[in-house]
């Protein structure tokens, strides 16, 4: 279902008892269980993100070799900040920096899908990785629905527990039918009255079947009423970009108390085939600083209400770059690439995972960062030590790798109650 702020209805968005049932209300999800208070939040980066001018080989043999193969777009000592000591990030990125040495934000280098199962293919990488199945593309059920619909832990009750904020639900989410999109809750406020009342029960009364369609008329008949009730304006901490707005509303949805547990959100743009920026700066630098300036915000924010260690942010794309600069001053699809993973139970402030190195050598098909960690080893450890569905097996079909790359100290998570 899609709510926009265009509006669904320009009518009354009060849902009476035609629905089978009272007026929605925030109260009920007040008394969620510890694990179903959980949110994960996956923000996409389409395009295509250049991941070694993200986090940048500093030192050593990784660090002539990428000054070799990147003469005029290499980030240098003075642009970018000290991971640790092998590794920098982007100088623009001071607030990703700052979540790193606070220890609520981890890197994970040369992750991917395995070999011969990838492309370089936007579209197609797109869909294997949020289908969660690389190499095939027939799977009719994305990653987060599967793991929607096989979790232990939401709650009946919550009124909104799977959020897209673009206009209409990403791969990720196919077969989520609880599923919503909203790209702009504060403009919703459809105009209450007689005749706004009576269309409510009028949709209420003709899709009260047991029918997909019924189901999906219903839930947003559900959500114009719940919108009714609360306002989510993006706090003034955060930039004036759309990044920043949608992840502000996921913000404010989680601090509204309804029942949240997975959180879509996508930033385009990375697809830096040529004028990418040297010496630092640039195209890329400007875009990666939007980028780590509006996580920065929304941690803060969520910390602010004592909120962030029930949240974890996973960030990446659908490929990495290629090593090697283009004749355009610009790199042109390649595969492996970091992954972020935030939040106040994540155990950051270190690079996770092997780096293959940048020798010719080194190099998948001898153009493209090889892939030492499978990305669904990560999605496995946040879903399974995070957010505690034990059904991996259902949420990736066929991956038999391991499960964890260490992100969550499980023994704090299950002492305090998350069982």
């Amino acid at each position: 279902m899609k709510i926009s702020r265009r509006g669904f209805l320009a009518g009354s968005a009060t849902v009476t008892a035609a629905l089978g049932g009272t007026r929605l209300g925030l109260s009920a999800v007040q008394s969620k269980s510890p694990a179903s208070k959980r949110t994960l939040v996956y923000l996409f980066l389409r395009g295509g993100m250049d991941g070694l001018n993200l986090v940048v080989p500093r030192s050593g043999v990784h660090r002539t070799q990428y000054l070799n193969k990147r003469p005029n777009i290499a980030v240098p000592y003075n642009q970018m900040h000290d991971l640790n000591g092998a590794f920098g990030l982007h100088g623009a990125c001071d607030g990703l920096k700052s979540l790193y040495d606070s220890g609520k934000l981890a890197f994970i280098h040369a992750v991917g899908m395995p070999e011969g199962q990838s492309s370089r293919s936007h579209f197609d990488s797109q869909e294997m990785y949020e289908l969660g199945t690389p190499g095939n593309l027939a799977t009719t059920t994305g990653w987060l629905a599967r793991h929607m619909n096989t979790s232990p832990h939401i709650a009946s009750y919550a009124t909104i527990p799977s959020l897209a904020t673009t206009s209409s639900a990403p791969t990720s989410l196919l077969g989520d039918f609880r599923a919503m999109s909203l790209d702009d809750a504060s403009s919703f406020h459809p105009n209450s009255g007689r005749y706004g009342d009576e269309h409510i029960r009028a949709l209420a009364s003709i899709y009260d079947g047991n029918s997909s369609l019924d189901y999906a008329v219903r839930n947003s008949l559900d959500m114009i009423d719940l919108l009714e009730q609360i306002d989510i304006t993006v706090p003034d901490s955060y930039p004036n970009t759309g990044l920043a707005d949608d992840l502000g509303l996921v913000a404010g949805m989680i601090k509204e108390n309804v029942g949240l547990q997975v959180a879509t959100v996508d930033y385009g743009g990375w697809d830096t085939h040529n004028g990418q920026g040297n010496d630092g700066g640039g195209y890329f630098a400007t875009h990666v600083g939007d980028l780590s300036a509006a996580i920065k915000a929304f941690l803060d924010d969520l910390e602010s209400a004592g909120l962030i260690d029930d949240v974890v942010l996973v960030v990446h794309s659908e490929f990495g770059r290629r090593v090697r600069e283009n004749g355009n001053q610009g790199t042109d699809h390649g595969t492996a690439q970091p992954m972020m993973v935030a939040g106040g139970k994540v155990l950051g402030g270190q690079i996770y995972g092997s780096f293959p190195g940048l020798r010719d050598t080194d190099l998948y098909l001898n153009t493209d960062l090889r892939m030492t960690t499978d990305f669904r080893q990560v999605l496995c450890d946040v879903v399974g030590n995070f957010l505690l569905n034990p059904n991996l097996s259902t949420v990736f079909p066929g991956y038999t790798g391991p499960k964890s790359i260490g992100l969550f100290d499980t023994n704090s998570i299950f002492a305090n109650g998350f069982e």
